[in-house]
């Protein structure tokens, strides 16, 4: 079995309707149910003029980000999604096949490191970042980047932003987890406080969660949780504290 350590400096999640730490356990309370009154995330930290070109999804990530890394001296960033900027993307695509003009803003801020990007930019800082991708498997992933990059840096801060949104119309069939948009930031840094393992996953079983995986994560984070383990179609990842 493989594993990786650190230290979780810090953490911030929102969501829809899920601002605080309060919010989040009212909602691990509720069996994971989001209020009926979605209210939206706030993002004062971004500047209004570079918000108003940015999709709902890019403003809570840069929104996590920069409210972590503004109190934090942060030396590398990971921003990682499962699907990134497919709402962006798809209606791009619905433009073309009814024969109208893509916007150039908007394909410039359809890619998978949109994200990223855009917070260099928000906050003129010169931050090495980077953007991955790895299915369901993305924050796990991110984390392992992340535990790379302190085995060789062990004096430096990781900020890792996970973030996602339910998929497009066109791909609803292919949603099997019910939830709103989330974005998870932590800060990381070398230590021994949390040991994340994974091994192989018995794919002979159909995965046996709910949420994206990053969900799981928050719901344990929020609850003090010492150890639990969360099964994905290849992999299982096991948390201890």
């Amino acid at each position: 079995m493989n594993s990786v350590r650190f230290n979780i400096e810090c953490w911030q999640a929102l969501s829809p309707g899920l601002g605080d730490i309060d919010a989040w356990k009212a909602w691990v309370a509720s069996e994971k149910q989001w209020p009926e009154t979605l209210s939206p995330v706030p993002v004062t930290d971004i500047p209004p003029m570079l918000r108003r070109r940015m999709s709902s999804l890019s403003k809570m990530a840069i929104q996590t980000a920069i409210s972590l890394a503004k109190d934090s001296d942060i030396d590398f960033i990971v921003f990682s999604s499962r699907h990134g900027e497919l709402e962006r993307t798809a209606k791009l695509l619905r433009d073309i096949l009814q024969g109208e003009d893509a916007s150039p803003i908007a394909f410039s801020q359809s890619v998978h490191n949109t994200a990223a990007g855009l917070f260099t930019i928000a906050t003129k800082q010169a931050i090495p970042v980077t953007s991955l991708a790895a299915g369901e498997h993305s924050l796990h992933s991110a984390i392992i980047e992340a535990s790379a990059y302190l085995a060789e840096n062990p004096q430096h801060r990781i900020l890792v932003v996970d973030f996602d949104e339910p998929l497009p119309a066109p791909y609803h069939s292919f949603e099997v987890k019910q939830h709103q948009a989330f974005a998870l930031g932590l800060i990381l840094s070398n230590g021994s406080q949390y040991q994340l393992s994974w091994q192989a996953g018995d794919q002979s079983f159909p995965s046996s969660a709910t949420l994206p995986q990053t969900l799981d994560v928050i719901a344990n984070l929020v609850s003090g949780s010492h150890a639990w383990t969360i099964d994905g179609k290849r992999t299982q990842w096991h948390w201890k504290c």
